[in-house]
């Protein structure tokens, strides 16, 4: 009995102390927990900061941007017309120059081809003397036939006469015999002349058509004679020139090549989208006669010339696009040179009630985000009238909205946002120009935006050496162009160092 009292006495001692421990450890537990929840504050919503701007109503003329080469369409290839050394060469047929039509390029050794002019003009001369000489002959023969046929005449009347002699029995039969044997002869002799006529005249014929041979050698010799001096057939400018004084040329070789410089054209591509809108509205097989420019850059000149739609290429240049030539019609079209790498500007019809948007504030499909009262964002589907460099032209959206200038992959309908450098989209601005001014719109920066301006393009990774030069240069102006500090600044405000 004492045994198990005493077991019952530590088994109660034991659950004592386990429930003492346990009750201090919940009454820490507790206590720690009730600090962590005093010292938290309450959760909030997170609000994420975006660029939003205005949609603002406006019409404007959009303008397809492309890149294409300039070409000729009206060459000569320069042959040499006759073989023979050079003696003479023009100073202006040089790689470059430019020469007027009929100006002397240079002269072939003409004496080869006088030569043949003076054997020519012998052989025409013998051929017309023997023509000459036939038809004099022809003249003979006729005279003696004529004669013959007289005599024959003579005789038949001298036979009827004594046939009616014999029949009265005043004349023999003798006597008729004779005449009947005469006139036969006189007869014989016609013909014997008719003949002699009939090969007199395949010999005329004959002579007549070594005169027209003759004649036609002697052409030919003397326009020989006449390409020996090369003479330019129109105005132009002269590349790939080869020739030397002393060489001896070849009939029909390539010794240079002349350009019209005002027969130029520029193939450049442009998207099946873009194509479409190019098309004439009366005719599906011609393209509308849009106003386009031509722009050269020159390390910071622009060189700008007018050009008009001309035609599609016959065939497509890939299954995303056509390629279309514009023939250029002036404006600064003598600086331009086949070959050059020209930037085209082509105005489209002006669309009205549109709104202009950066290309990133909207999906492919059209679907924007808008900044309700609340500053949540909501979406909204657009027409995309037309996609243009970096923005959109959009239609049938609610003018006077604000809306998220670039839709990130985090930003959803419903997210609350607050929005910074808000501005209108298009504000007060009038349609755009089709083309670009001849002189692009500058402006004035202050040291410190110049400074930051010229940093970023100087950090930039992926900006190329030669692209980096020309930007630099421009900052470095007193009123760099507009375009490209905005450009720039775009760049800097998205985060990135593309260019």
């Amino acid at each position: 009995m004492r045994f198990i009292t005493r077991a019952l006495t530590g088994l109660g001692l034991t659950l004592a102390t386990l429930s003492l421990l346990g009750a201090a450890g919940w009454h820490l537990y507790s206590t720690m927990s009730l600090a962590e929840t005093r010292s938290r504050p309450p959760a909030r919503e997170r609000t994420f900061v975006v660029d939003a701007g205005k949609l603002t109503k406006t019409n404007i003329a959009p303008v397809i941007n492309a890149f294409g080469q300039v070409q000729v369409w009206n060459s000569l290839e320069i042959r040499a017309p006759v073989a023979g050394p050079i003696t003479k060469i023009s100073p202006n047929f040089r790689e470059g120059m430019s020469v007027g039509a009929g100006d002397l390029l240079f002269n072939i050794d003409p004496e080869l081809a006088e030569r043949r002019v003076t054997d020519a003009k012998a052989a025409l001369a013998q051929a017309e003397t023997e023509l000459n000489e036939a038809a004099m002959t022809e003249r003979h023969i006729e005279s003696e036939i004529e004669a013959a046929k007289a005599e024959a005449d003579v005789r038949m009347s001298d036979l009827e006469r004594k046939k009616s002699l014999f029949e009265k029995k005043l004349t023999t039969s003798t006597a008729r015999d004779d005449a009947i044997l005469a006139v036969s002869a006189a007869q014989q002799n016609v013909v014997a002349k008719e003949r002699e006529l009939l090969a007199l005249k395949g010999r005329i014929d004959k002579a007549e058509a070594g005169v027209a041979r003759a004649r036609l050698t002697l052409s030919d010799s003397e326009r020989a004679l006449s390409d020996t001096s090369y003479r330019a057939p129109f105005s132009g400018r002269l590349s790939e020139v080869a020739l030397t004084l002393g060489r001896r040329v070849s009939q029909n070789e390539k010794l240079g090549l002349l350009i019209d410089p005002l027969a130029l054209e520029v193939a450049f591509p442009v998207r099946n989208s873009d194509f479409g809108n190019l098309l004439d509205l009366a005719d599906n097989q011609k393209l509308s006669p849009l106003k386009t420019t031509v722009a050269l850059d020159l390390s910071g000149k622009s060189v700008i010339a007018e050009a008009v739609l001309d035609r599609p290429a016959a065939v497509a240049s890939s299954q995303a696009g056509r390629t279309v030539y514009a023939r250029i019609t002036g404006g600064e079209i003598n600086v331009l040179r086949p070959g050059d790498f020209v930037e085209v500007s082509i105005a489209l019809p002006q669309v009205d009630r549109v709104a202009v948007i950066p290309a990133d504030a909207a999906t492919l499909d059209g679907r924007i985000l808008l900044i309700g009262e609340d500053g949540r964002l909501k979406e909204h589907t657009s027409r995309i009238v037309r996609r243009q460099a970096e923005t959109l032209i959009v239609a049938d959206v609610p003018f006077g909205a604000t809306y998220v200038e670039r839709r990130l992959p985090f930003l959803s309908r419903g997210s609350k946002v607050d929005a910074r450098n808000v501005k209108d989209v298009g504000k007060g601005s009038s349609p755009v120009a089709a083309v670009a001014p001849a002189d692009p719109p500058s402006k004035a920066l202050d040291e410190e935006r110049r400074a930051a301006l010229i940093a970023f393009v100087k950090n930039g990774s992926k900006i190329s050496t030669d692209r980096r030069q020309r930007l630099l240069r421009e900052l470095e102006k007193p009123a760099p162009e507009i375009r490209v500090i905005e450009r720039i600044e775009r760049r800097m405000t998205r985060g990135g160092t593309r260019s």
